[in-house]
C-alpha cells in the first residue's frame, strides 16, 4: 500500500526522469478514475467466466477529494473451478490505452478490501507506468463472492502525484472532477444486472451554490445526494459517468495538501462511509 507521507525520494535523477515524463504525458488530461474491479492479465480482450452480477458505488465528495466506498457482487458461470485475480488500477492507469483522447488516473489510495465480509490486504503491483492493488480469489462453479473496498482519490485535475513535495504543497484552487468507469466492466461475462451510484456533497458544499455538472444526466437528485439506477447494461464508454465541480467560498486549510487529505479521510471517513452504505444496503 503507498504510504502517501513518503511518496518519494527526491534526487536530481528522478527530477530529469519525472520531467521527461511530464512532457510526454502532457498530450493526455488527469482526472481521478474511479475503477470496477478489472482483469489485469486479459490482453486478449476474451470475455471471463466471472459475471460481474451488481456493482455499487457510494462516494462521499469534498472540494479536494472524492472517498469511495465500492461493492461488486460475482460468480463463476462456467463448468471448472478458477482462481481469478481482481485488479483495481490506481496511478498512471490510461482510460483508453495509448489512444490520443485517453485520460490518465491520478490514482486510488489507502485501499482496504474485504472479500465476503473477510478483510483481506491488497498486493501493490507496478506494472508498467501504472499502479494496481490486487487480490486472487477461488471460484467452484456456479460459486458467488462478494467484494467490497474503500479507497479516495484527489479531485484536482492535474497530475499531482508527479510533483515534489507532496506533503507540503497545498493543491490549487480550481475546477474538480472525476470519471466512474464502468467500461472496463465489459471484460466479465454478460451485462451486468444492477449498477447503482450514489454520489454525497459533503463539506458545506451545495448543488444550488457550487457548479457542479454530472454525465448522463439520467440521474436523480434531491438536497445534497445525487443517485443513478441502471440495470441490465452491457458496458461501453458511453456508460461512464463523468463529474465536475468547482467549489465556491472558503476553502480553508484543514484538507489542501496529500497529506492532510490522507490522514483526515482515513481516520475520519472512512468509518462514516462505511456506516452510510450499510444504511442503503438495509433500506
Amino acid at each position: 500500500m503507498r504510504n502517501i507521507h513518503c511518496l518519494r525520494c527526491i534526487c536530481p535523477m528522478f527530477l530529469l526522469i519525472a520531467q521527461m515524463y511530464i512532457s510526454i504525458a502532457q498530450e493526455k488530461a488527469y482526472i481521478a478514475i474511479i475503477p470496477t474491479f478489472h482483469n489485469r492479465l486479459n490482453t486478449s480482450g476474451i470475455e471471463s467466466s466471472l459475471r460481474l452480477q451488481s456493482q455499487q458505488f457510494v462516494m462521499f465528495v469534498y472540494r479536494n477529494a472524492v472517498a469511495v466506498y465500492s461493492e461488486a457482487a460475482f460468480v463463476n458461470t462456467g463448468m471448472d473451478t478458477i482462481s481469478q485475480e481482481l485488479a483495481l488500477p490506481s496511478t498512471g492507469h490510461f482510460e483508453n490505452g495509448d489512444e490520443p483522447d485517453g485520460r490518465i488516473s491520478n490514482g486510488i489510495l489507502s485501499v482496504q478490501l474485504w472479500v465476503d465480509g473477510e478483510r483481506i490486504a491488497p498486493d501493490f503491483i507496478h506494472d508498467g507506468n501504472e499502479d494496481w492493488y490486487t487480490i486472487r480469489s477461488r471460484f467452484a462453479p456456479g460459486g458467488q463472492r462478494k467484494f467490497k473496498a474503500v479507497f479516495w482519490a484527489q479531485t484536482s485535475l492535474t497530475d499531482v502525484d508527479s510533483l515534489p513535495g507532496l506533503d507540503t504543497i497545498a493543491l490549487a484552487i480550481g475546477k474538480r472532477g472525476f470519471m466512474v468507469d464502468l467500461s472496463h466492466a465489459t471484460v466479465w461475462n454478460d451485462v451486468i444486472a444492477s449498477v447503482r451510484l450514489t454520489i454525497v456533497l459533503k463539506g458545506g458544499m451545495s448543488f444550488r451554490r457550487d457548479s457542479f455538472s454530472a454525465e448522463p444526466d439520467t440521474y436523480d437528485i434531491q438536497d445534497s445526494t445525487i443517485t443513478w439506477s441502471l440495470r441490465n447494461i452491457d458496458p461501453s464508454p458511453s456508460d461512464n459517468i463523468v463529474v465536475s465541480y468547482t467549489p465556491s467560498g472558503s476553502w480553508g486549510s484543514a484538507t489542501n495538501t496529500m497529506a492532510k487529505l490522507s490522514t483526515y479521510i482515513v481516520k475520519k471517513v472512512y468509518d462514516s462511509l462505511l456506516y452510510y452504505a450499510k444504511q442503503i444496503e438495509q433500506e
